[in-house]
């Protein structure tokens, strides 16, 4: 399986790579700062799993949801955010995300869900 993680911060990407790379069946974990590079990657690497922070410096990234899924049909979304309101819950579930986590009470569930994945 592989991982591509969205995530603004250089900590939380590398806390997020050597915690989801550690998950037994996973190929490659890969990084990227920004949606517009995420848009780059998704067409060369073609993860299972895209890891979405909401905070990016390029914009509100919820948009390009259902602009990825719709181009990779098997992908996975998954947001991992520190701004976990109820709005942006239903923003993310509502544009085709299929997990929205906060990272400060939900990271267990997150690294969970990753491993379910992984053993698929």
């Amino acid at each position: 399986m592989k991982i591509l993680v969205v995530d603004h911060s250089e900590s939380v990407r590398l806390h997020l790579s050597w915690q989801v790379g550690a998950i037994p069946g996973l190929e490659q974990v890969w990084v990227a700062l920004t949606g517009h590079q995420a848009q780059k990657l998704l067409t060369r690497m073609k993860p299972s799993l895209l890891v979405l922070e909401l905070q990016l410096s390029d914009g509100d990234p919820v948009h390009l949801i259902p602009l990825f899924k719709n181009k990779h049909n098997d992908l996975k979304v998954a947001v991992l955010t520190s701004d976990a309101t109820a709005d942006n819950r239903q923003r993310c579930l509502q544009a085709g995300a299929d997990w929205f986590f906060d990272k400060s009470t939900e990271f267990e569930q997150f690294l969970n869900q990753v491993h379910q994945l992984s053993c698929r």
